[in-house]
């Protein structure tokens, strides 16, 4: 394809996109944030100087909290509220531009794991993806983890394409702001290690890891200094990860409908009299032992949490009182199984007709089995915490259309 005809397909793709997503966002309130959450209200707060401190969230007398949620998405809502004010409809279409840009991202990636043609199916099957279009509607960070994960894996490929260790160093930036947004994403270092060990070398993995690892953290270094100089030790992200763990791994998880069972609010629960008086670190610390401690004490009902957020995890329709705001509706739960169903059988066949080139596609294994493993095995599991991988899903799944095209055709 010529370069001038392949640049109007892209901006044509970029304003689809954006068209779709807008046009989504002008059906909602764009006048109320329904989500809630803590992250408008950090954005606005250092957006007029406040601060970054949310009120306790276990005992309303209680001290603040200066690091309950990492700081990537507030930064974004901070951006734009200094540029166009406390708008939700600028910050969401602020994330519609976002996730237009990562329909781009889909075709370069695309284009390097498989050829041109296929590249523009992969970036316009995004375009149109439900779910790609549905959470750039709402004040949370998905839109913006997809972007930071797929800008990641893009730098990576290309960095490796060209055995180019700025390009490594570049990536790292990149995850640095990922990491800070979604703390998981720091499994990419030892996927992306083990990913360059196998295809490379260890000298050359190890050279280039420590690279992205270095730039990794000097964005992460201001947040982490920052957090010393409040609490006295080392936080890396922030202090919610211990009471996500906590209320996935208890007595009473097993039998609420969630899948997760939340004693904050119940001051008489034994483990909220517990924290009374910690500090916020303390805290979280505190909630991780007690959720490894049931672990470890009643393995056979772990086993079964587990099993019920491998299914919640990949299920193929969100469940219905799990909506922003308000429960999904029917329509909701009818459209995600029209699309994630073909999605995964197309992208199950696709893995299997990849293993022929695994070494060109073990990135992408490596990353879901990274991303996905850690929140069955420890955390809450909802769907929406599945949606940074779905792109490299539909790359699968886009592999697994083109070999049923014949060779002369493709």
């Amino acid at each position: 394809m010529e370069k001038k005809k392949l640049i109007i397909l892209l901006v044509g793709i970029f304003f689809l996109a954006l068209i779709l997503r807008i046009g989504f966002i002008s059906t909602l309130d764009n006048t109320v944030d329904v989500w809630g959450d803590w992250w408008d209200e950090l954005g606005w707060k250092l957006a007029t100087g406040q601060g970054y401190w949310v009120n306790n969230p276990y005992f309303s007398d209680g001290p603040v909290y200066y690091s309950w949620r990492p700081p990537g998405f507030p930064l974004f809502l901070a951006g734009v509220y200094k540029l166009f004010g406390h708008s939700f409809l600028a910050a969401k279409i602020c994330l519609a531009i976002v996730s237009s840009i990562t329909c781009l991202l889909l075709f370069f990636l695309g284009r390097i794991l498989l050829d041109n043609r296929s590249a523009i199916l992969t970036s316009l099957l995004y375009v149109f993806y439900p779910p790609g279009i549905f959470w750039t509607g709402y004040l949370v960070p998905v839109t913006l983890e997809i972007f930071f994960a797929l800008l990641t894996v893009y730098l990576c490929f290309l960095a490796e394409k060209k055995q180019d260790s700025l390009l490594f160093f570049i990536s790292g930036f990149v995850l640095g702001f990922g990491v800070l947004t979604r703390s998981l994403f720091l499994v990419f270092i030892p996927a992306i290690f083990i990913w360059l060990t196998v295809i490379c070398n260890v000298k050359f993995a190890l050279k280039n890891t420590v690279y992205m690892l270095l730039s990794c953290f000097i964005v992460m270094t201001p947040w982490i200094l920052r957090n010393y100089h409040i609490h006295k030790t080392i936080l890396l992200t922030s202090t919610e990860g211990g009471i996500v763990c906590y209320i996935a791994n208890n007595e009473k998880s097993l039998y609420q409908d969630s899948g997760y069972w939340d004693p904050t609010g119940r001051y008489d629960e034994p483990v909220i009299k517990a924290i009374k008086g910690l500090s916020e670190v303390e805290t979280d610390r505190y909630f991780y032992r007690a959720a490894f401690n049931f672990i470890k004490n009643n393995p056979h009902v772990y086993f079964r949490l587990v099993a019920d957020r491998f299914v919640r995890f990949w299920r193929i329709s969100p469940h219905t009182f799990s909506g922003p705001g308000e429960n999904y509706k029917s329509y909701h739960v009818k459209v995600a199984i029209l699309t994630n169903l073909p999605i995964f059988i197309l992208a199950g066949l696709g893995f299997i007709f990849s293993l022929r080139k695994w070494r060109e596609y073990l990135l992408i294994y490596l990353l879901i089995i990274f991303l996905s493993i850690p929140v069955i095995l420890f955390f809450k599991t909802v769907i929406r915490y599945r949606e940074p991988l779905m792109p490299f899903l539909i790359i699968m799944a886009v592999f697994g259309i083109r070999c049923f095209i014949p060779e002369k055709n493709k």
